[in-house]
């Protein structure tokens, strides 16, 4: 699905800018709930997407595997599921985001986080049984309902931020192609319905900062959000706080070189209101990296303790714990190569570490670290330990702008049942400038 690239590139790049224009939304005290959840508009939403990818698939690219009919339908039915050899970036980044588009169709016509998962997990089907006449794929419908639903919570929720209520807003062309850039369908929904979409009660508290740097090859821009906080005593759906990490680069691989999203799916305090609290929460993760020598992704649930302590009235210590499974994960591997797939696939575990100070509300240094297990199932006979550490220091300067950098190590761990285990080291210096908009 080569198409795909194109538009990732600009779907991603919508981002980049509208990021901004998200955190400057006006503060809207008379937010709406839709009408009730239509069936029909999130079916027919999904079913469009499907519509519409197989056209341009067979009309304009004429990819054989999309040349589909009674008897491929009857095949795939037959042969059911199985795991797929796809190249990297489709796999773990086109599929996802097709899931978003399903997921923003049952979104904006009225559901919920937990009652549109079903019309993710339908529309991934149907497209790996009946849009190509190739064997259904697994991982496939993995990536696409799980990481779809991540990408999409969080697609839909901006979107809905940035869209205008007003018409007599004098920015409301350029805020609503933004929220439609975001979320095509999503927004689409939302104009025939006649509704601004399901938002929190009240407007959370939201953070975005861009990084523009260069690290030990190429230069990159990054673009990180914090939405909303999980000590929040509103926040109390899915997804009312949650973080988002982009980074784009040049490569032989894409420019789309990380993607993370970690979102509080519920939470249970474990200290009354003070100085310092706790509480335990339940987290959905999306990991997607691509980097020019080392590639991994995950679709993944973590449990979760959480502390925060204030340290007067303008700094602050936070601290997390995370104990990790993870459903779906990909890493690079040295060994089984097939087609396109130069990497194994399997499920596995891990634990998480975040330990934060922050001034102001801005993260000055930041410690991150990471340690998963994966399992392949697909690929070469073996087990793989990667573990993930990334120090970062951020200087104010004037105003928004602050001098940042960071030193991270990536180190990969494969033990192979039929080779020699291999062990795989990945360092990175950076510097960068952040601008961190009020």
């Amino acid at each position: 699905m080569r198409f795909y690239r194109i538009r990732f590139s600009l779907f991603f790049a919508v981002i980049c800018l509208s990021g901004s224009s998200a955190l400057r939304a006006q503060e809207r005290a008379d937010l709406t709930r839709p009408r009730g959840a239509s069936f029909w508009h999130a079916a027919a939403g999904v079913t469009l997407v499907n519509w519409v990818t197989w056209s341009y698939i067979w009309y304009v690219q004429r990819w054989p595997w999309d040349n589909v009919g009674t008897e491929s339908w009857g095949r795939n039915l037959r042969d059911g599921f199985v795991w797929d050899n796809d190249c990297f970036l489709d796999n773990q980044l086109a599929h996802p985001y097709q899931g978003s588009l399903y997921y923003n169709s049952a979104r904006a016509s009225g559901y919920g986080f937990w009652r549109s998962l079903p019309f993710v997990a339908a529309g991934s089907a149907t497209w790996e049984l009946f849009g190509e006449n190739i064997t259904a794929s697994l991982n496939d419908l993995i990536n696409t309902t799980f990481g779809g639903t991540a990408i999409g919570e969080v697609t839909y929720r901006l979107s809905s931020l940035i869209g205008s209520k007003q018409r007599r807003d004098p920015t409301f062309i350029g805020r609503e192609l933004g929220a439609f850039g975001l979320s095509p369908v999503g927004r689409a929904e939302t104009w025939l319905r006649g509704s601004s979409g399901e938002m929190a009660a009240a407007e959370p508290d939201r953070q975005a900062s861009m990084f523009l740097g260069r690290p030990s090859s190429d230069a990159f821009f990054a673009l990180g959000l914090r939405y909303g906080n999980p000590f929040d005593a509103e926040g109390t759906r899915p997804y009312d706080a949650f973080d988002f990490r982009l980074e784009l680069g040049s490569g032989e691989h894409g420019i789309v070189r990380r993607v993370g999203i970690s979102g509080l799916l519920a939470r249970w305090d474990l200290s009354p209101v003070g100085q310092s609290r706790s509480m335990f929460g339940l987290f959905q993760h999306f990991d997607y990296q691509n980097l020019s020598s080392f590639r991994f992704s995950a679709q993944s649930l973590s449990g979760a303790v959480l502390y925060h302590h204030e340290l007067g009235g303008r700094s602050s210590i936070d601290l997390g714990v995370h104990l990790e499974g993870i459903l779906l994960g990909e890493i690079s591997s040295d060994h089984g190569f097939e087609w396109r797939r130069d990497y194994d696939l399997g499920p596995g575990a891990g634990g998480r570490l975040n330990l934060s100070f922050a001034r102001d509300g801005r993260d000055w240094v930041r410690l991150d670290g990471r340690l998963v297990w994966l399992h392949s199932l697909h690929g070469s006979d073996a087990d793989h330990i990667a573990s993930f550490v990334r120090l970062a220091g951020i200087v104010p300067m004037r105003g928004a702008l602050s001098i940042g950098g960071d030193v991270g190590l990536i180190t990969r761990h494969s033990m192979y049942q039929d080779f020699t285990p291999v062990v795989q080291h990945v360092p990175e210096l950076r510097a960068y400038l952040t601008w961190t908009p009020s």
